[in-house]
């Protein structure tokens, strides 16, 4: 993770290799990858995957349609006329991604991915981009530490924050504890303050309401391995979109928004998405 100075940013993921400590361990990247149906993951992340498929019968179908969730919000956007994107946390690629989703739409689209892992960016550089005259920076950074985000290079020269941006905020806020001192909405505020009238704001977020017992252990069991997760309920996650109009149907389970039937009637997360209608 990077230190609290702007100019850290780039010198942070300067190393080349990844340390030995931090490939012993699995990745929630990766443990996400394989249960996306992906192939990057070590025999280590599917053991833990299945692991918590043996908790959660239903996390793998709950996880794909939170996925298309995503995707599904990323493209109605991109037809709305929104041509930039964060992606915070954007993890391991996976095709198709919110990347090839917006500049399908959009070819000039302005992406920069943000993701604390050198292992994972390292994949982002590699794999996840679009061809010109779209623009795809990958910044190693700590959504945790908006100051370094907002300030970096990357962002600055790539993402205009004076006009409308998807704020998207994938499977990763559940791995963050709340700040000392305030609540992890404080931390969204941070990044919702800065964007546009007409921004987004899409975000999933692991909860316990739907399926408490099974998404309990397999929270716990995650958490053991080194990927802490923190499942909030209904009431912690609403106000992450407060001063912003959520959109219909409101927060809600990825599985009310399917397309495609049947579907899991388990859900592992609450997705949601609102627009900042500031000045409009």
């Amino acid at each position: 993770m990077l230190t609290n100075h702007p100019a850290t940013a780039e010198r942070a993921c300067a190393p080349a290799f990844v340390p030995a400590d931090r490939l012993a361990g699995v990745s929630s990247a990766r443990v996400h990858n394989y249960l996306l149906g992906g192939r990057d993951h070590y025999e280590r992340d599917s053991e833990l995957a299945d692991r918590l498929c043996v908790k959660a019968p239903f996390l793998t179908d709950a996880v794909r349609c939170e996925r298309q969730y995503v995707l599904g919000m990323v493209q109605a956007l991109a037809v709305a006329g929104i041509r930039q994107l964060i992606d915070f946390g954007c993890g391991l690629p996976h095709s198709p991604s919110p990347v090839e989703v917006i500049a399908r739409i959009h070819p000039d689209t302005r992406v920069v991915c943000v993701d604390n892992d050198r292992a994972v960016l390292a994949h982002a550089r590699a794999f996840l981009h679009a061809p010109a005259p779209a623009v795809v920076e990958h910044l190693c950074a700590d959504v945790s530490n908006p100051q370094t985000v907002l300030a970096s290079p990357e962002l600055l020269r790539t993402i205009n924050l004076h006009e409308p941006t998807v704020l998207l905020f994938g499977s990763v806020l559940h791995h963050l504890p709340d700040p000392p001192d305030e609540l992890l909405a404080a931390l969204v505020d941070r990044y919702k303050e800065v964007t546009a009238p007409g921004s987004a704001l899409v975000i999933t977020h692991a909860t316990a309401d739907f399926a408490g017992k099974p998404i309990r252990k397999a929270a716990k069991a995650l958490t053991k391995a080194g990927c802490p997760v923190y499942p909030r309920s209904r009431e912690e996650v609403m106000p992450l979109f407060d001063g912003w109009a959520l959109s219909s149907p409101g927060l809600t389970s990825p599985q009310e928004m399917a397309l495609k039937h049947p579907v899991g009637d388990e859900a592992a997360s609450y997705v949601g998405m609102a627009r900042n209608e500031g000045g409009q």
